[in-house]
């Protein structure tokens, strides 16, 4: 008998190992893991979060600490979160980093939360984790290096990928209901920096739209031969920011009268456009565009395209969120800067 409590005790120590974890802890307080629904979204942060054990032990619960700081595991299936249906956001239970979205969750098998990718490129890291006498890649949280869970490489198409998480270590934020616009006007390192000071706008993502290449690059979009733009993608909450509000941002943060480009970038890459995204959206750009042709403030017509939306490629990861995390940068302190600081005059009212 006491052999036979010996195997079965090592098949569910391997399993766990092999699953997702190290050694399984405690079983868990759901409570602490509810969101207050006062969490935002937001991916701008560019400083990381770095505390020590006693701060974050004067934060976290016992359980919390042993999973995030210590590497530990929680049982499987003892959490909510491994078979929560709800759309939503989960974000990092120390710095509400957003980690991974519900429409990226599958039901692994394993009794832990797993995944098939993050949420944006700033939600996590991955290391080499050489304990339990194996090697494994750690998955922790890209701003406050929280120990998250594993990932694996037999998880479901498209990347084959298996984040398995502990539950304990995340908040889950109901799905809002936001909405997508893309816009182009001139250099996109400068128009993501404005848009990202507006009330409602969760993120900002620069990238590429207009064209027929398919995946372009940040060289072939410069080199004018694509057809694209470049763009940026603003996703915003339109119950706190309307799209007639953020077309008062777009049409007062550069030379709107200026043809194929925007101060010294030239070309049509550089060109001004408002992506719509249906009959109405066009309408209220129409009608603004009319107004603002009427009012003589502009010694030329307005220069802005009005184009149905079809496809934006998002840019290369070291182009997002570059203002904030290129400060001391040539044109960034030339161009980027001045830019935004005259262009937010305009608009004091719809600033967070």
């Amino acid at each position: 008998m006491k052999t036979l409590k010996k195997i079965i005790l090592s098949i569910i120590t391997v399993f766990s190992i092999l699953s997702c974890a190290q050694n399984p802890k405690m079983n868990t307080d759901e409570a602490s893991n509810l969101a207050t629904y006062s969490e935002t979204i937001d991916t701008s942060w560019t400083k990381k979060i770095i505390k020590t054990d006693a701060q974050w032990k004067s934060i976290l619960t016992s359980e919390q600490f042993t999973i995030t700081r210590e590497q530990g595991t929680e049982q499987p299936f003892t959490h909510d979160f491994h078979n929560l249906k709800e759309n939503g956001i989960f974000i990092c239970l120390s710095c509400n980093n957003p980690l991974f979205s519900k429409d990226t969750k599958f039901d692994s098998g394993t009794g832990w939360p797993s995944f098939f990718k993050p949420y944006s490129k700033k939600s996590i890291t991955v290391s080499t984790d050489n304990s339990a006498g194996m090697s494994r890649d750690e998955v922790s949280c890209a701003r406050c290096d929280a120990h998250l869970g594993h990932v694996f490489n037999d998880g479901p198409q498209p990347n084959g990928l298996r984040y398995c998480m502990d539950g304990v270590a995340l908040k889950f934020i109901p799905e809002q209901k936001l909405e997508k616009v893309v816009f182009a006007q001139g250099y996109f390192w400068c128009t993501e920096h404005i848009f990202e000071a507006i009330k409602g706008v969760k993120e900002v993502v620069s990238g590429y739209s207009g064209g027929n290449e398919v995946n372009p690059t940040y060289q072939e979009v410069g080199s004018g031969s694509t057809g694209h733009a470049e763009a940026i993608q603003v996703i915003y909450d339109p119950s706190k920011i309307s799209y007639e509000q953020l077309l008062k941002v777009y049409f007062n943060s550069g030379d709107i009268s200026q043809v194929n480009g925007q101060g010294n970038d030239i070309g049509k890459q550089y060109r001004s456009i408002i992506f719509y995204n249906n009959p109405e959206q066009k309408k209220t750009a129409e009608n603004f565009i009319k107004k603002l042709d009427l009012s003589g403030k502009y010694s030329k017509k307005i220069a802005v395209e009005l184009v149905a939306h079809k496809k934006f490629y998002e840019a290369e990861n070291y182009h997002q969120n570059y203002v904030n995390t290129h400060p001391e940068e040539g044109y960034v302190k030339g161009v980027s800067i001045p830019r935004y600081e005259k262009a937010i005059e305009n608009f004091p009212e719809l600033l967070k």
